[in-house]
């Protein structure tokens, strides 16, 4: 085995030292990347995966492997070179496209991109936030399957700058609050920023703000000291609640610019590459590496893991039918989830908040599929996004499917990531005008692709006496501008339940946008037509001369415009369109028999005009809000903005003649 002790310490230093060469002749060849990290942190990342980290380089996505998170994402040539030199699935010439357009290498590192790549990082404090997320799901799954299963750690490598962003404290707090000792952050503290010193921003004493969070703090001096590290990492694997280990470097290690910001995010000059490599006794060729390191470095991985993976595979066979249907269940988790009946109480008055009706819909669809799991910021009692038959996840009961993520809005997205990358279905939870503290979060979600519901409520300024500082305006132009991500504003509970099928059936990022107000549960609107994005909710009684669009509340509002105008005489028709990003995947003739592009359109919806206008033809035709709310009753502020079914009618009747 390879213990990066004193007795062989060439060997090792050999290895730390070719990852070295392969990362900066990377960056060389891109004529782009980050070798200050790379030179300075590679001894970090060399004891992890050549001691600690239990993985099946032919298998990356075996679910009871260790997960690595390269937080300070800029650092991808240092991981792609070890995870080259740990034997995945990457030829070294692969390594010589880093950065070009097609490559699986790319700048910052992506899921399902790169084999061996846990997670897309790269905006700081996004990869250390998320990997409480996965420390949590593991926490979750080991009770749930027997640690004989699921136990594996999360270790994470970041920088001055994760720690600096405010999504890193919110994470790490609620990570020592639920003591999750699977979590291991390796922090690689080299005293210096992309600007300059990091005493002219940053002068916290780490070690007691960790301790005062209920985290173990362990320093190693030297990074260089691979004996060091490897009985820091020894020590963190013991503990009870999650860990850092502040491992002092030298950022640049071995370049002329050693030690200062010039060497952070420029390649090395040719002489000063050259320089390195000769100090630390490199072939002067690019991508020359040692067999000698590649081969003890690979062998020693594969001997130490493979014991770890025939056992786990007896102990898969150990299980009953059930457990291992239902372990076949979460290992194959996102594949499309067939949602067949939902049991729905209808409110005797038939009206009913489409954010109540998605708390019935989300209790159901919980009873039959254990490994639902979310929560709010600090308003389940508000948005009704709780599993009522559940109790809350805790350190001393971590079979609770409720998160009490408390008003930590920014690490709660992170989080919901970390959950999907392990396989659950998490949903993640508060006000629609809040969603922006979510946005980094939803974006990285929606770039790796992966299923998390943003269930987001009170939804529009008919909130009314809360204020414009709770009124969303721009909040969903945002999220529908945000690529991979479907958003749904459902109208009412039938709505409601059309989404979440969807939703299930798809597996993809996406937000639930509901309201706080009572709606009318209509008789014309559809489950399986919210399927399409958009359908007809009223045909027009006679020849089409115009079509109403509208979303979520203001639905009840376009149902009795369009009662005037046909009372009027116009043949007037009503498309309800919860989800535009949905209808646009619907087939060309599909939208066209909904949308017949001769047709003068409006659209009412209390929100932000942006979304609109490929529907219609100017701004005249959309009924919508683009500017700040104000506080006071909802009728009143729906009266200034002009949004009452009389004063819409004559605009549309003036329009139209």
């Amino acid at each position: 085995m390879l213990s990066f002790s004193k007795t062989v310490n060439n060997v090792d230093k050999k290895i730390v030292d070719n990852m070295r060469g392969i990362a900066i002749d990377m960056i060389d060849s891109a004529k782009s990347g980050h070798p200050g990290i790379a030179l300075g942190a590679a001894p970090i990342i060399a004891s992890v995966y050549g001691n600690h980290l239990k993985f099946d380089p032919e298998n990356d996505k075996w679910i009871n492997r260790d997960r690595f998170i390269m937080s300070s994402g800029h650092g991808s040539s240092l991981l792609y070179s070890c995870l080259y030199m740990a034997g995945f699935n990457i030829e070294l010439d692969d390594l010589k496209d880093f950065r070009k357009f097609g490559s699986i290498f790319p700048g910052h590192p992506e899921y399902e991109v790169t084999p061996g790549v846990d997670m897309s990082t790269g905006p700081l404090g996004q990869g250390i936030s998320t990997a409480v997320g996965i420390a949590l799901g593991e926490k979750y799954l080991r009770e749930h399957f027997g640690s004989n299963i699921i136990n594996f750690n999360t270790y994470v490598l970041c920088g001055d700058g994760c720690l600096m962003e405010g999504v890193t404290y919110e994470a790490c707090s609620l990570a020592g609050k639920l003591g999750l000792g699977k979590l291991i952050v390796l922090y690689d503290s080299n005293n210096v920023t992309l600007d300059g010193a990091l005493n002219i921003s940053f002068n916290e004493n780490i070690k007691m703000r960790f301790e005062a969070m209920n985290w173990n703090y362990l320093l190693v001096e030297d990074g260089e000291n691979l004996d060091s590290l490897n009985d820091a990492i020894i020590k963190a694997k013991a503990q009870d609640k999650p860990t850092i280990i502040e491992v002092k470097t030298i950022i640049g290690r071995y370049s002329k610019n050693q030690g200062s910001s010039l060497v952070h995010g420029a390649p090395l000059d040719k002489e000063d590459l050259l320089a390195v490599k000769e100090k630390l006794n490199l072939r002067e060729a690019p991508f020359s590496v040692s067999n000698e390191a590649l081969t003890i470095f690979r062998n020693n991985i594969l001997e130490r893991n493979k014991k770890l993976i025939d056992n786990w595979n007896e102990e898969v066979e150990k299980l009953d039918k059930t457990k291992k249907r239902e372990l076949n269940y979460y290992i194959n988790s996102r594949k499309a989830i067939k949602v067949k009946e939902i049991l729905y109480d209808i409110p005797e008055d038939g009206r009913e908040a489409t954010r109540v009706s998605s708390g019935k819909v989300l209790n159901e669809i919980a009873k039959k599929y254990p490994f639902v799991i979310g929560g709010t910021a600090d308003v389940s009692a508000s948005t009704f996004a709780k599993i009522n038959s559940s109790v809350d996840f805790s350190s001393s009961v971590p079979s609770g499917r409720n998160i009490n993520f408390g008003i930590r809005e920014h690490a709660m997205g992170a989080i919901a990531s970390g959950l999907a990358l392990v396989g659950f279905t998490p949903f993640a939870s508060t006000f629609l005008a809040f969603s922006d503290y979510l946005k980094p979060a939803i974006r990285m979600s929606a770039l790796m692709n992966l299923p998390v519901i943003y269930i987001l409520t009170h939804d529009s300024i008919s909130v009314g006496e809360d204020g414009p500082t709770h009124q969303p305006v721009e909040q969903i132009v945002a999220l529908r501008s945000t690529p991979n991500l479907d958003v749904y504003r459902p109208a009412d509970a039938n709505e409601v339940i059309g989404c979440y099928r969807h939703i299930f059936e798809t597996r993809r990022p996406s937000a639930l946008i509901l309201g706080r107000n009572k709606v009318e549960i209509g008789e014309d609107t559809s489950i399986s037509n919210t399927e399409h994005g958009a359908y007809i909710l009223g045909e027009e009684p006679k020849k089409l001369e115009a079509i109403i669009i509208a979303t979520g509340e203001e639905v009840e509002l376009a149902r009795k415009v369009t009662k005037n105008l046909r009372e009027k005489g116009y043949g007037i028709r009503l498309i309800s369109m919860p989800s535009i990003e949905v209808f646009e995947r619907e087939t060309e003739k599909y939208q066209e028999e909904i949308l017949p592009k001769d047709v003068e359109t409006f659209v009412i919806e209390a929100s932000s005009s942006y979304s609109w206008y490929k529907y219609v033809k100017d701004h005249d035709h959309l009924f919508t809000v683009d500017e700040f709310g104000y506080s006071g009753n909802k009728n009143d502020i729906f009266e200034h903005f002009g949004l009452t079914d009389s004063k819409i009618t004559k605009k549309i009747e003036e329009l139209l003649n």
